[in-house]
């Protein structure tokens, strides 16, 4: 390190700060980056970068705590030079030896048996006055005891003072000096790597990605706070969540009835059911009444009791084998007992008769006094002692709660009856009776018989809604007064198949939404959330009727992605980011997919640059894009123009995967961008290019343009440079964002998601797409192959 700083620093405050530099050298970020292998990025190249002045002054004068520290160091340094040089100043006498001896066995004959204060004191003062009296008949001798006393005293004094600044660096130098100094190293870091630094892919933890459900990855967005301010308004009814699939309505559903959408869990009793995608009305609400029962007689901490059926039967050749394990089992653990008890009876004999012995008399006579003292109280101060126990024993009703004793009531009433209903709604229950009556004689017998029987029948469908909504209303009036509410999550209503299917189950069960103060969160297509939104043209939708409102749920933004990432993968850089949301649409489903794909792609190729880990995934999805679109154009149709199209799309596929991602390919590209232009499907002379394969074409092409596009973007060299350079707040269309949108518009519109591509190419300069180079292949038909492949592009 420079002379020119630490000159002005103390002594100690160096070695501290190296060890800081290590430390925050393992911070798993920074750690991350040097497991790179990067040749512009060492541990050598760091700790020379925090070698410089600059740095330094600015890393140590960061902390306002400094200064004192500073301080404490610079007195620790004072005083290990004035005790050098007093040091220096004394004559080598053994005065200061004996000393320190005399002390030291001391010191250790008081730690073994014990020593009183006035041996100590007698035996430190001899020497100190045999030496004083020997040295002092000597008037030279005389100064140096004086300088041998300021010695020992300085040396008191900075061992003191070393130790506790020592530990107070100690402290600061990995605490708060290495917090300090981590922003600093990832800019130094930054600045070694270049201006691409962020085009490497360091994520340190996936657990996000494994765990994809889990609550503590949630982050809030305004949506949420849009449900909440909704929620808040009502006091009961149906609101319906609406959007593209894997936009997130099932969290979103959980979170709202689960009381987590604001900044602090509210209590709800919540129910949350699937939506099969084959089902009858009054089996979903037998089911639903079901949850409810089993989630409520769980709140209060009951099982459901199950009528005995039958009992199963352990079949007698296992009998033995069970009864030798459990057998050898039981005399492990009677031994295992047995001998542990046996090896220390005799202590916690011991230890049980010495425990008593110390502390029967002691308790005895604490109890004969408490005993007396009580006697007397009440006796001389009836007042206060009677006071005292009306104070007592109002305390004890009032935490024995008798309120609940009533109120409690109908909560046991309510448990009971979820008890019955699922046994009836489980099980048909009979009763049978049996009267006979009878009498014999020697030849002739009388008899009477008679046999009644009664069996249960399950709910009509009408029935089964008012005793819903019965059980349902007894719950929420008991919970709203705890100020609890009441949830019922129906989730995944757009698996129903078509939004007719969908508006005939609303229609079937919007009778239970009708529950005072009982809440029904609904996660529905998009088709029923425009049909509640046209509710005030001349047509009448079912979702009128049915529900109270409808929260329209959007994809994610650039920025709300890159939050839900680096929660879930920390390091996950904004190149990567952008790469994901752009092939996501911002859809939370699709961005962790293809975010566990970046990181599979990423540890199986080892390459942690954008632009090869963007060749692979996109070359990838190119690929699997034409293998569908392959196996659909054969199925429709098998001609001979169409054959040929199977072929080379089967070419395309073979060269995509026997590329190298490793390096920028601008033919194969190039190949992808051409298809992607091509306007219509080759079909047979004469046919008109319409019909199911034409729309699938259209897909088909502007998937491939989207996946051009990216590849164009991503996966070239300096995406920094460009970024910074086509994008800015008056470069709208050129913004990232435009691609996410894109991918989202293929689902209303190809056509309109082409323009959406055109308009951001233009932007970004990305030049059109070129004819591919056909290489003759030599032999009399050339120059017709060479024609047919014209004009097939």
């Amino acid at each position: 390190m420079p002379s020119g700083i630490w000159h002005l620093e103390p002594r100690r405050i160096r070695p501290w700060y190296e060890r800081a530099v290590a430390a925050s050298i393992e911070h798993p970020e920074i750690r991350a980056y040097l497991d790179l292998d990067r040749p512009q990025v060492t541990e050598e190249h760091l700790r020379l970068a925090f070698d410089q002045p600059r740095i330094i002054s600015g890393v140590l004068r960061a902390d306002p705590s400094y200064i004192d520290l500073r301080q404490r160091a610079a007195r620790v340094d004072s005083l290990r030079q004035s005790l050098i040089e007093s040091r220096d100043r004394c004559r080598a006498t053994p005065f200061l030896s004996l000393v320190f001896l005399v002390a030291l066995v001391y010191w250790l004959a008081d730690a073994v048996v014990g020593m009183p204060w006035w041996v100590g004191v007698t035996v430190l003062i001899w020497p100190i006055g045999y030496c004083g009296v020997k040295e002092f008949r000597d008037a030279d001798n005389r100064r140096n005891f004086v300088e041998q006393m300021q010695t020992a005293a300085y040396g008191v004094l900075w061992a003191a003072c070393a130790a506790d600044t020592e530990v107070r660096l100690a402290w600061w130098a990995l605490i708060k000096l290495k917090k300090t100094m981590d922003p600093i190293m990832r800019r130094e870091m930054t600045a070694l790597l270049g201006p691409d630094h962020e085009s490497l892919l360091v994520a340190r933890s996936h657990d996000g990605l494994i765990d994809a459900g889990n609550s503590r990855y949630w982050i809030s967005t305004q949506v949420e706070a849009t449900l909440q301010r909704k929620l808040d308004q009502m006091s009961g009814g149906a609101i319906a969540i609406c959007g593209p699939r894997g936009v997130g309505k099932s969290t979103l559903l959980k979170k709202a009835c689960q009381g987590l959408l604001g900044s602090f869990p509210e209590l709800h009793f919540h129910t949350i059911v699937q939506t099969p995608a084959n089902y009858r009305p009054e089996e979903f609400l037998l089911s639903l009444f079901q949850s409810v029962c089993r989630d409520y007689l769980a709140l209060y901490g009951r099982r459901p009791r199950t009528p005995f059926l039958f009992r199963s039967r352990a079949r007698a050749a296992h009998r033995p084998r069970r009864l030798y394990y459990s057998a050898r089992r039981w005399a492990q653990l009677l031994a295992g007992l047995g001998l542990v008890v046996l090896a220390i009876q005799q202590e916690v004999h011991e230890l049980a008769d010495a425990i008593y012995r110390t502390s029967h008399p002691a308790a005895a006579g604490w109890a004969v006094d408490l005993r007396e003292w009580t006697l007397t109280a009440w006796q001389e101060h009836p007042v206060i002692s009677r006071l005292v126990l009306l104070a007592v024993g109002v305390l004890l009703v009032w935490w024995a709660d008798p309120r609940s004793w009533l109120t409690g009531r109908p909560v046991r009433r309510l448990v009971h009856d979820c008890h019955n209903y699922l046994n009836l709604l489980q099980h048909i229950q009979s009763v049978s009776a049996s009267t006979s009556l009878g009498a014999s004689a020697r030849a002739l017998t009388l008899g009477f018989g008679r046999t009644s029987g009664s069996s249960s029948r399950t709910f009509t469908y009408p029935e089964l809604v008012w005793e819903f909504r019965s059980l349902l209303s007894r719950i929420s009036a008991i919970e709203r007064q705890d100020n609890w509410k009441v949830f019922v999550g129906i989730d995944e209503l757009d698996r129903l198949g078509s939004s007719e299917q969908a508006r005939a189950f609303l229609a079937e069960i919007k009778a239970i939404f009708d529950v005072p103060r009982v809440y029904f969160v609904l996660s529905v297509s998009e088709d029923i959330g425009a049909a509640f939104i046209r509710r005030g043209l001349p047509t009448r939708d079912v979702t009128d009727s049915s529900l109270e409102d409808v929260l329209v749920i959007e994809a994610r933004t650039l920025e709300e992605s890159r939050a839900l990432l680096q929660m879930r993968v920390p390091g996950f850089t904004d190149p990567f980011v952008a790469l994901v949301h752009a092939l996501s649409g911002g859809l939370p489903r699709d961005l962790i997919r293809y975010t566990r794909k970046v990181t599979e792609t990423h540890r199986r190729t080892r390459q942690p640059g954008l632009a090869a880990l963007a060749r692979e995934l996109l070359w990838e999805e190119a690929a699997q894009a034409l293998a569908g679109f392959r196996a659909l154009l054969a199925h429709h149709d098998d001609s001979a123009a169409t054959a040929q199209t199977v072929h080379d799309l089967h070419t395309l596929i073979t060269l995509i995967r026997e590329a190298d991602s490793a390096r920028a390919n601008p033919e194969l590209e190039q190949r992808i961008l051409h298809l992607a232009h091509a306007v219509h499907p080759p079909h047979a002379e004469g046919a008109d290019p319409v019909g199911e394969p034409a729309q699938r074409w259209e897909e088909f092409s502007c998937y491939l343009y989207f996946i051009g596009t990216l590849l164009e973007v991503f996966a070239r060299r300096n995406f920094a440079a460009r970024k910074a350079a086509y994008t800015g707040p008056d470069k709208a269309p050129a913004d990232l964002q435009r691609l996410a949108e894109a991918r989202l518009e293929m689902t209303v519109s190809p056509h309109s998601a082409r323009k959406i591509l055109e308009q951001f190419r233009v932007h970004w300069a990305l030049r059109p797409a070129a004819l591919p180079r056909i290489v003759p292949q030599p032999g009399p038909d050339t120059e017709r192959r060479r024609g047919a492949v014209r004009d097939r592009s």
